[in-house]
């Protein structure tokens, strides 16, 4: 969409037509990029969401908007109520903790203590950010095991199944971010929830495909389970073809 086309911009990202043409102009045009700004307080959730996607793919060489931006972001992620603007707000979060990590360390505290206090609906959301950041740049969470610990420990089944999240997310970026919370996961095996015990199948499962350090044994745990759960049944079956398929393609990677 050239520049001098009079355009009904809300009207495009209501509609998600010609996203990337506002990404193009956006990267060349600063103006631009803090006029969208304003739509991320619009009525509608997918004006706010595309809006989010177009700042987020031009933002880069905009450091100056970074702080803003941050702070609008963090009013946003406690009152969305779609899922898909909630994801988009996540991923915006991850993306700064890798552009300014500084700036968002800074936050992650404060997002913890929303997750604790908040009712159902702001558990979720924050669940969705903290787990990005987790994903995007896991060294901002340093100081932070501890909560996740405390989560892993609680009686609530909401936090149990938001720290498995988290470590799946941690277990990304390598095997030392998951080896402290190892045993309590294989622990999680055998939970009295069967969606406690089918979402440690699924964590595990990732942290096998994702880390050949910890493969073996969470096979043999696996294969050992014997679980009266149907669904914990078929996440064990399921994990078990994902983690083979992860072996199988880096044995081809490796020429053998």
């Amino acid at each position: 969409m050239p520049p001098e086309e009079d355009i009904d911009l809300r009207e495009a990202l209501a509609t998600g037509e010609d996203l990337e043409e506002l990404i193009v102009r956006a990267s060349h045009d600063g103006e631009f990029l803090r006029e969208l700004i304003k739509y991320l307080d619009d009525d509608l959730w997918i004006v706010q969401k595309n809006s989010l996607m177009v700042i987020m793919s031009a933002i880069g060489e905009h450091e100056e908007l970074f702080d803003p931006l941050l702070r609008k972001l963090l009013t946003m992620i406690r009152k969305s109520e779609a899922i898909p603007l909630t994801i988009e707000i996540a991923k915006a979060v991850g993306l700064l903790s890798k552009l300014k990590p500084d700036l968002v360390k800074n936050a992650v505290p404060v997002l913890f203590a929303n997750y604790r206090v908040g009712d159902p609906k702001i558990k979720v959301n924050m669940t969705y950010v903290l787990e990005e950041i987790m994903r995007q740049n896991p060294t901002l969470f340093g100081n932070m095991f501890h909560d996740i610990t405390a989560l892993l420990n609680s009686p609530d089944e909401t936090d149990r199944l938001a720290a498995l999240n988290f470590i799946s997310a941690l277990g990304e970026n390598g095997s030392r971010y998951v080896t402290p919370f190892l045993p309590k996961l294989l622990a999680f095996l055998y939970d009295r929830d069967e969606v406690v015990r089918a979402s440690a199948v699924e964590t595990l499962t990732d942290v096998a495909v994702n880390n050949p350090k910890f493969r073996n044994i969470i096979k043999t745990k696996l294969s050992d389970l014997r679980d009266r759960s149907e669904l914990v049944t078929i996440k064990v079956q399921e994990g078990l073809r994902k983690i083979a398929l992860a072996e199988a393609r880096e044995k081809a990677e490796g020429g053998g």
